[in-house]
Parts: C-alpha cells; sequence; structure tokens
C-alpha cells in the first residue's frame, strides 16, 4: 500500500462535513502561535538569552499538534494551515485552507497550492464513476 493510500477519500460532500473541524483545530492553533509569540516578545524585552530557542521549540511543537491532529482527521497537512483530501478521482486532491469555509478548489496529485482551480468534476461530488 503506497502512503497516499493510508488516506480516506472523500467525496466533497463527505470533505465539506470535516471543514468545520479543521476550521477549529486550526484557530486554536492560530491563536496559540499568537500566545506564543507574545510570551517571546515578553521574555526579549526582559532579555532572557534563552526566548528565541524556547520560542522556536514551541512553535515547532504547535505546528507538529496540528498536522498530527490533521492526520488523526485522513486529511493530508500540507504547507501552513492547508490541507488535501483524497477525492474519488485519483488525479486529483480537494484542496482546503484556513479562511476558507467549504472546499472549492482542486489540483492535480502532483501539483501545489498555487495550482488549484475551482471544482468543476462532477466525480468529486459524489457521483460514481465508471471503471469501463
Amino acid at each position: 500500500m503506497s502512503k497516499s493510500e493510508e488516506f480516506p477519500v472523500f467525496t466533497l460532500a463527505q470533505a465539506n462535513l470535516l471543514v468545520p473541524k479543521l476550521v477549529e483545530i486550526t484557530s486554536e492553533t492560530v491563536n496559540a502561535l499568537e500566545q506564543a509569540r507574545s510570551r517571546q516578545q515578553t521574555e526579549t524585552a526582559i532579555q532572557n538569552p534563552d526566548a528565541t530557542a524556547d520560542f522556536e521549540d514551541e512553535i515547532a511543537e504547535i505546528l507538529q499538534r496540528w498536522a498530527q491532529q490533521v492526520v488523526a482527521l485522513g486529511v493530508y497537512p500540507k504547507g501552513y494551515f492547508t490541507c488535501d483530501f483524497r477525492s474519488p478521482d485519483p488525479s486529483a486532491f480537494l484542496c482546503w485552507t484556513y479562511g476558507e469555509h467549504a472546499i472549492t478548489h482542486t489540483h492535480k496529485v502532483w501539483e501545489t497550492f498555487k495550482d488549484r482551480k475551482p471544482i468543476e468534476d462532477p466525480r468529486l461530488n459524489g457521483i460514481s464513476m465508471s471503471l469501463n
């Protein structure tokens, strides 16, 4: 089994059911990052020599926790607060990024976020495709 096959396939409707959870997880992560930055600025202001190293460790831990939570949902974490879902079309991912309240874009598995396009393929909406 390839690494990509370890993740479930989502129809567009199924993936969109997870968007509120992704928004919640990501919002909590953004808040944690903002709090860490505020602590780091305070520590730097009082000239704590370990403030920068501590901040970098905390940021790495916060981002790793976000990625683990996303993977636990069956979704690929990509970049900062961007996720891909395996779709019924094996050559395409459904794509979500923080700030979006629904999945409206897709891109080929070999492409990146910058290549994403509005969803037009009806197979992604759960209509089964023929293998004949």
